[in-house]
């Protein structure tokens, strides 16, 4: 075992963004019959949010919150008739990676001599920074992943997904996920200045960099960047060619809040 949430409940979506905060991170819930407030961390939780969906919340107790409740597990579908437990609070990502890494789940980093969050360098901050058994230093950057593709007309009608070309499907996990007016412009620049820079760092200055997607669901053979966004799959081939390490890792969540580690799975660009 990985993680533990503390506790989780069961909720029901009225609506987001919620009557009474105009605010797409917080949405009325119905929970133990009582209408109430959740924190939504990740924006619209990928489009997988909605009043036909189970979800479970976790429960703070700092008062100085909005809401005590956020949004942390979603049954999400698979395909249209079929359901998978998705972790979709960003923040999870790097919190999960730092769990692989201290219980010996990343073959790069076995034996490690030490590690650190947050960790700049120049005018750039990444994830973590691992020095290896033998020295090495390392830069890492973390993505989570909670979005997958689908066979034509094999999903929910209230989803706009990606639809695979794959001629024999197989489950792809898929990033960045979100939504744009503009089709002109990347999805997330954030997420293309990551891959820019430790591209950088490797091609100017040959420090070891990675870029780790985890993958927040268990029923993904492959990962992919989106077809939605061209600008996110050049700056990731272009990143690769740099010498950026490319990993995906699946991981494998249960409604009661556990969650273990699946199985590495191959990266297509």
């Amino acid at each position: 075992m990985l993680f533990e949430y503390e506790t989780l409940e069961k909720a029901q979506l009225i609506k987001r963004p919620s009557k009474s905060i105009k605010s797409p991170y917080i949405a009325d819930i119905i929970i133990n019959g009582v209408e109430d407030l959740a924190h939504c961390p990740s924006l619209g939780v990928s489009g997988l949010l909605n009043t036909e969906c189970e979800f479970y919340v976790s429960v703070s107790n700092n008062e100085k919150r909005k809401s005590k409740y956020t949004v942390e597990l979603i049954n999400a579908p698979s395909s249209k008739n079929t359901y998978t437990i998705t972790n979709t609070n960003p923040q999870m990502g790097n919190i999960m990676f730092e769990n692989l890494l201290k219980n010996n789940y990343l073959p790069d980093y076995i034996n490690y001599k030490s590690y650190k969050r947050e960790k700049t360098i120049e005018n750039s901050r990444f994830d973590f920074y691992i020095i290896k058994e033998n020295g090495e230093e390392e830069y890492v950057e973390i993505k989570s992943v909670v979005l997958c593709d689908y066979e034509k007309d094999d999903y929910p009608s209230y989803l706009k997904p990606e639809i695979s070309e794959m001629k024999t499907y197989k489950k792809a996990a898929i990033f960045p996920d979100g939504y744009r007016k503009n089709k002109n412009v990347p999805i997330s620049e954030r997420a293309i200045k990551h891959i820019n820079e430790l591209g950088k760092l490797k091609s100017e200055k040959n420090i070891s960099t990675s870029l780790y997607f985890i993958i927040q669901r268990n029923d993904c053979e492959y990962f992919k960047p989106s077809n939605k966004d061209q600008f996110y799959y050049e700056a990731l081939k272009q990143g690769h060619k740099n010498g950026v390490k490319l990993k995906a890792i699946s991981l494998e969540w249960t409604q009661e809040g556990i969650c273990k580690f699946n199985k590495f799975v191959p990266i297509v660009i």
